[in-house]
């Protein structure tokens, strides 16, 4: 009696299959959370427009987002499970939240305060600079296949999203976003990104960073020149983009 009890119910999946009418990537991706918060400076509780928020995992960001004119930010899509909340923004002292994501915890709204940092920061320079910020000088100084900027450079530049600056990078195509500022792509794929030696991944670069919070800026259009702790043979035909924030 067992065993026939269970014949329709296997009948009924098989059919399901046959049918087209079991999606297994829609079964997936129902799973799938958002993440929604806001932030705010500690000091007045005031709403912080262009925070960039980031979900990582295992030293990998997997999602970023820029926080709204109101501080509010979605980030949408995330898989379930332990994970870092990194928030970062000029003039503030970046942030890090562990946060067990799931449909419970992404129910109320995070609030997420960032503390002002009492350096003048618009002072910073990379002119002498030590640690990451001199390897960047180093390969400037020697490298035959990357384009550099510095942000003097970019200051003069004064492009409104950081994309702007690849207009003139041979093989680069700018395309406007939905949500802010442009997709890039390089040789018509998408680049691998590496903010402060971190790899962010599934993040345009406009979402990633605003123009005034970069140190340095390294461009690889192909797999050239790129120094050996960047490399990515997964990736090695869509070029390689270092960024250096001014926060290091």
């Amino acid at each position: 009696m067992g065993i026939r009890s269970r014949l329709p119910l296997i009948a009924g999946v098989a059919a399901l299959f046959a049918g087209g009418m079991f999606d297994p990537a829609l079964a997936q991706t129902s799973t799938l959370v958002t993440i929604n918060g806001i932030v705010l400076g500690s000091d007045d509780h005031s709403p912080l427009a262009d925070a960039v928020i980031g979900v990582e995992r295992r030293g990998r960001t997997l999602s970023s987002i820029r926080s709204g004119s109101d501080g509010r930010f979605a980030l949408a899509d995330i898989e379930p499970g332990a994970a870092f909340i990194t928030v970062r923004r000029l003039g503030y002292q970046p942030r890090k939240v562990e946060f067990d994501v799931s449909t419970s915890t992404a129910r109320d709204p995070l609030e997420l305060s960032l503390v002002p940092v009492a350096t003048d920061i618009e002072a910073v320079t990379i002119e002498g600079a030590t640690g990451k910020l001199q390897a960047f000088n180093d390969r400037r100084a020697r490298s035959s296949f990357g384009y550099f900027f510095d942000q003097n450079e970019i200051r003069r530049k004064s492009p409104r999203y950081v994309s702007e600056l690849f207009r003139t990078i041979p093989g680069a195509r700018l395309r406007a976003s939905r949500r802010n500022g442009n997709i890039l792509e390089l040789r018509n794929c998408t680049p691998r990104i590496w903010l402060d030696g971190v790899r962010a991944d599934n993040a345009e670069i406009d979402e990633l960073i605003s123009p005034s919070e970069i140190a340095g800026l390294e461009i690889y259009p192909s797999f050239a020149g790129v120094p050996a702790e960047y490399m990515d043979r997964e990736n090695r035909a869509c070029g390689v983009i270092l960024v250096w924030s001014r926060q290091l």
